[in-house]
C-alpha cells in the first residue's frame, strides 16, 4: 500500500509539471507568433490563449493540493513516514522552477504592444479578467 501512495503522491506534481509545461508552451508560441496585437482577430487568439491559461490554472491548483493531500492521508494511516515528506519537496520544487520560466512568458502576453486606443482597451480588459477571475467572461 505504501508504494501506491508514493506513486499518487508523485503522479499528481508530475501532472502538475505536464500542464505548467503544455500550457507555457501554448502561450510562448502565442506570444512568439504575435509580437503585436494589430486586429481584432490577434484579440480573439488571446482571448482563446488566455481563456485556456485560466482554465489550466484552476486544474493546477487541485493538482498541487492533491499531492499533499495524499500524503498526509498516508501518514494519518501510517503507510508513509514524516520523512516521506521529500517526496512532496523536491516535486514541487520543479514545478515552482517550471513557473517561474513561464512567468516571464506571462509578463510579455501581459503587455504585448498594441497598434490602437481601441485595441489596448480590449487587451486590457483581457488582462484584467486574467488577473482578477477565475475563468474567462467572455
Amino acid at each position: 500500500m505504501r508504494s501506491a501512495y508514493l506513486f499518487l503522491v508523485l503522479l499528481f506534481p508530475a501532472l502538475a509539471l505536464l500542464n505548467a509545461w503544455w500550457f507555457g508552451r501554448e502561450l510562448r508560441v502565442f506570444v512568439d507568433a504575435t509580437p503585436a496585437v494589430s486586429s481584432t482577430a490577434d484579440l480573439e487568439r488571446m482571448k482563446h490563449v488566455v481563456g485556456r491559461q485560466m482554465r489550466a490554472a484552476l486544474v493546477q491548483i487541485v493538482l498541487l493540493l492533491a499531492g499533499p493531500a495524499v500524503f498526509f492521508v498516508g501518514l494519518l494511516r501510517g503507510e508513509l513516514h514524516p520523512t516521506d515528506v521529500m517526496f512532496i519537496i523536491l516535486p514541487s520544487a520543479a514545478v515552482i522552477v517550471l513557473a517561474t520560466v513561464y512567468k516571464r512568458v506571462e509578463g510579455r502576453a501581459r503587455s504585448i504592444p498594441v497598434h490602437d486606443d481601441e485595441l489596448r482597451r480590449q487587451r486590457d480588459a483581457i488582462v484584467e479578467t486574467w488577473l482578477k477571475k477565475p475563468l474567462p467572461d467572455w
